[in-house]
C-alpha cells in the first residue's frame, strides 16, 4: 500500500549544505525514520492503513519521494513541544524554488563581479604604466597624482562596463552552471525533477538585469560625461591642439575649415571660412584668428563667435549677412555684444559635431540622437539613424547571447567544461561578427540602417530560440 502525505518524526539534527548533499540527505533521513517506525500490522498481519493508526496521523510519506517541483525536507529548526530533537517537515515547493535562485544568483553574481574586476583591472594596470609618463606630467600641474588617476579612470570605468557587459553577463551565467556541473549539482537537481529552463531562469534573470541597466548607463549616465572620453592621456586638460577636418553646414552652405581645434574652450585654431555665392558680400571666404562655440541664448542663435577677424578688415563697421532663412552672419552692427573685431556666424552644428568626433554620437542619448537626425544643419548619414535602432536592439541581442551560451553547458548533451568554454568563445566572436557586419552593410550603403540594425536580431534571435529548445523540454 502507498502512503502519502507529509511527515513529522524526530530525528537528529542535520545540517544541510549544498543543493546535491540536501536531497540525499533528506532521502536518508526518511528511510532512517521508516526503518525507526515500521507501519503497525493489522489482526490478520498485513500493514495497516497509515490514514486509521497514530502512525498515519504522525507519519504518512511516501518513502524517500521529493516533489519533483522542488519541494523538500529539511529539520525544523526545533521541535514542537521545545525538547528534543528537531522534527523533520517537508518545506513548500516556492521556497525550495527561491532557494535555488538564490544559490545560483549569488553564484552568478559573484562570478560576474570577479570577472569585471579581473579584466578591468588588467586594462587599467596596462593602460596606467603605459601612459605613467603623461599622468605624472598632469599631476604635477595639478597637485595630486592620485586624483589625476582617479578622475581620468572613474569615467573610463563607465565606459568598461558598457562595452563588456553583455560578455561578462555570458561568461558569469557560463561559470555558474560550469560550478554547478562540477559539484555535481546540476545532476542532483535534474535527478530531482527540476528542469533545465527551471535551473535557467535566475540566469537569464540576472542577464536580463544586467541588461537593462547598461541600458540605463547607456541613456542617463554617459551623456553626461562624454566630453572625458574625448580627452586621453596626451590630452588631458584638453588644451593639445588636434587636427580637424573640413565640414558644411548643409543649412547655411558655408564649409568650416581650420588649421586645428582645442577641446578645453570649444575652439577652432585659425578658422577660414568658405561662403557661398549668396553669402559673398563680405568675400568669398571668412578668416579668423579663432573661432569659439557659444550655445543658443535669449541674445543670439547657437553658433560661433569668431574672433580676430582678419579678411574681411573692419567687420565691425559691415552690415549683417541674411538669406532666406534669417541672419546668417552678425556683425556689432546688429549685435552690440560683439567687440571690435568680431563676428558671429549662425551655425547649427555642435562643436563636437563640428571636428568629427565619433564620441557625441557613439555616447550620446537616445533623443539626443533623434533631435540630431532632424537638424538640417548636419546633412542626414547613415550611421545616425543605424544608432537609434540599434540602441533599440541591443537589450535584445545580449539576451540571444545569454540563450546561445547557456545551452552549451545546461542541454542534454553533456560536454566537459573546457569544451564548453571553448565552443562559449567561438559562438561569441561569430556573434559579434555578424552584428558588426550587418553594421558596416548600412555604412557601405548596401541596406538601409533600420534593416542593418534589425538584421542581426532576425538572424540570431530565431537561431539562439533553436538553441534553447532542449531547454524548454
Amino acid at each position: 500500500m502507498t502512503w502519502t502525505g507529509v511527515a513529522h518524526v524526530r530525528l537528529p539534527d542535520v545540517r544541510l549544505i549544498g543543493l546535491s548533499s540536501a536531497f540525499s540527505e533528506e532521502t536518508s533521513l526518511l528511510n532512517q525514520a521508516t526503518a525507526r517506525f515500521p507501519p503497525p500490522l493489522n489482526p490478520h498481519g498485513n500493514p495497516s492503513d497509515p490514514g486509521n493508526s497514530q502512525f498515519g496521523r504522525t507519519f504518512s510519506t511516501a518513502k524517500g519521494r521529493i516533489d519533483a517541483a522542488g519541494s523538500h525536507a529539511v529539520p525544523s529548526a526545533a521541535p514542537r513541544n521545545g525538547s528534543g530533537p528537531p522534527i523533520l517537515s517537508v518545506r513548500p515547493a516556492r521556497q525550495a524554488i527561491m532557494l535555488i535562485d538564490r544559490y545560483i544568483g549569488r553564484a552568478q553574481l559573484h562570478a560576474f563581479l570577479v570577472v569585471f574586476v579581473s579584466l578591468a583591472g588588467l586594462y587599467f594596470v596596462f593602460d596606467a604604466f603605459t601612459n605613467m609618463e603623461e599622468f605624472i606630467t598632469h599631476a604635477a600641474e595639478t597637485g595630486s597624482l592620485a586624483r589625476v588617476l582617479a578622475s581620468y579612470y572613474s569615467c573610463r570605468l563607465i565606459w568598461f562596463f558598457d562595452a563588456t557587459s553583455p560578455v561578462i553577463a555570458l561568461a558569469s551565467a557560463m561559470f555558474a552552471l560550469s560550478w554547478l556541473e562540477r559539484h555535481n549539482e546540476l545532476t542532483a537537481l535534474l535527478a530531482a525533477g527540476v528542469t533545465r529552463w527551471r535551473i535557467a531562469r535566475p540566469v537569464l534573470i540576472f542577464a536580463a538585469v544586467v541588461s537593462l541597466v547598461a541600458a540605463m548607463n547607456r541613456e542617463l549616465v554617459i551623456p553626461q560625461i562624454r566630453e572625458a572620453f574625448a580627452r586621453n592621456a596626451q590630452n588631458l586638460d584638453g588644451n593639445a591642439v588636434q587636427p580637424f577636418e573640413s565640414r558644411y553646414d548643409h543649412r547655411t552652405d558655408i564649409l568650416f575649415r581650420g588649421r586645428g581645434a582645442r577641446a578645453a574652450g570649444r575652439t577652432i585654431e585659425s578658422p577660414s571660412l568658405l561662403m557661398p555665392p549668396q553669402l559673398s558680400d563680405y568675400g568669398p571666404q571668412i578668416t579668423a584668428a579663432k573661432a569659439t562655440w557659444r550655445a543658443a541664448t535669449q541674445d543670439h542663435p547657437a553658433g560661433y563667435v569668431l574672433i580676430g577677424v582678419q579678411e574681411p578688415a573692419a567687420v565691425e563697421s559691415l552690415p549683417p549677412l541674411e538669406s532666406a532663412i534669417g541672419a546668417v552672419v552678425l556683425t556689432q552692427q546688429s549685435a552690440d555684444w560683439l567687440e571690435s573685431g568680431q563676428c558671429f556666424v549662425v551655425s547649427d552644428v555642435t562643436f563636437e559635431q563640428m571636428i568629427g568626433s565619433t564620441n557625441w554620437s557613439q555616447y550620446s542619448s537616445t533623443p539626443e540622437l533623434v533631435r540630431a537626425i532632424s537638424n538640417a544643419s548636419l546633412g542626414l548619414g547613415a550611421d545616425l539613424p543605424l544608432r537609434v535602432h540599434a540602441r533599440f536592439t541591443a537589450p535584445l541581442l545580449d539576451m540571444a547571447l545569454v540563450l546561445l551560451g547557456i545551452p552549451l553547458v545546461l542541454g542534454p548533451s553533456r560536454r566537459g567544461i573546457f569544451a564548453a568554454v571553448g565552443a562559449c568563445v567561438g559562438m561569441t566572436v561569430v556573434f559579434f561578427l555578424v552584428v558588426l557586419g550587418c553594421h558596416a552593410l548600412a555604412l557601405g550603403d548596401v541596406f538601409s540602417p533600420s534593416l542593418s540594425a534589425w538584421m542581426p536580431l532576425l538572424v540570431l534571435g530565431p537561431l539562439a530560440a533553436w538553441s534553447a529548445q532542449p531547454m524548454w523540454q
